[in-house]
């Protein structure tokens, strides 16, 4: 790459940001807020599902499984090896997104959630990339994947413990890359929930622009505070509500659908033995990314960290 011309080259005369963290974990609400900048785009009209560029493409395969399995499958996890197999990926991955940008601006976003696990394959490609990660309690992002499947994603195919083992391996993945990668920053859901002017401030300075205020003063804080009461209750209270509105609507096309009360009676029954295995199970390897089961609304600050060994040594070592 370092002997092509600026003009085969055009990118190099952009910023582009790669924006990727687990379903469900904030990753499009922070492209959003990117994308509103005046120096930024993001990619629109893309004709997919939120506009993700992994789906306009021919370079690396995407589609690898739900999102309890995609991570594991081994075409998942791309690093600088793959990037070479393809001298003309910087090429073909340009020509598939720039359509989808506005090419007068400086900064150009492309959001997935698996560049959580490809962040060296796209350093390799486009070497001035940066790349914005966004990371949320394993247990909030499991049961937010469960709310969000609908009867036709298969609700029931999401089972709980392996969203979260999941989680863990993904992010052990992209704990070991990020030792790799120049210019990384790491979001906290948690902490962009509770200071969005700081989080999102820490985004200007990474990318070198203004951000939109209106933009930065529409992100809603305490999103995950549902999921805490689910988590340490059994979902007790929301179930009651969920059945109550189920009886006041018989006969009726609205009101809570009956597969839905179903899951929710499930989980209501499910969730102590979830609590113990994803304990038992994924305990330690959940707190050495930060994060712990008895507290969902906390998170420490993020830090590179080796395969089990826990964020705050990381950060001790530094």
């Amino acid at each position: 790459m370092s002997g092509t011309s600026t003009s085969s080259t055009p990118w190099n005369d952009r910023r582009i940001t790669f924006v990727g963290g687990l379903h469900r974990s904030g990753t499009t609400l922070v492209a959003r807020t990117i994308g509103a900048s005046a120096d930024a785009s993001v990619l629109t009209r893309v004709g997919t599902v939120l506009d993700e560029g992994q789906q306009v493409q021919d370079i690396y395969a995407d589609s690898l499984g739900n999102t309890s399995e995609w991570s594991f499958h081994p075409q998942a996890h791309l690093t600088e090896e793959d990037a070479r197999r393809v001298p003309d990926a910087g090429a073909r991955l340009w020509q598939s997104w720039s359509p989808y940008w506005d090419l007068d601006r400086t900064v150009l976003v492309e959001k997935s959630p698996p560049n959580l696990t490809k962040m060296r394959y796209f350093q390799e490609i486009f070497p001035k990339a940066r790349f914005i990660v966004v990371t949320r309690h394993p247990v909030v992002q499991a049961l937010a994947v469960r709310k969000w499947a609908t009867r036709t994603r298969g609700r029931f195919t999401y089972g709980f413990p392996r969203l979260v083992e999941h989680w863990v391996h993904a992010h052990d993945v992209f704990a070991e890359d990020a030792l790799h990668i120049e210019n990384l920053l790491v979001l906290r859901y948690e902490h962009l929930m509770r200071d969005p002017a700081q989080e999102l401030g820490r985004v200007e300075k990474f990318l070198g622009i203004e951000l939109d205020a209106e933009a930065v003063g529409a992100v809603d804080a305490g999103r995950s505070n549902r999921y805490a009461e689910l988590w340490q209750t059994g979902g007790r209270g929301q179930l009651a509500g969920r059945f109550r509105s189920h009886v006041g609507n018989l006969g009726s096309r609205s009101g809570t659908p009956r597969a839905d009360l179903l899951r929710d009676v499930t989980d209501a029954a499910l969730l102590p033995r979830y609590r113990n295995v994803v304990n038992e199970h994924l305990g330690d390897r959940i707190r050495a990314h930060g994060y712990d089961l008895s507290t969902l609304d906390e998170a420490a600050p993020w830090a590179p960290v080796l395969r089990g060994v826990p964020a705050v040594l990381a950060t001790d070592t530094r």
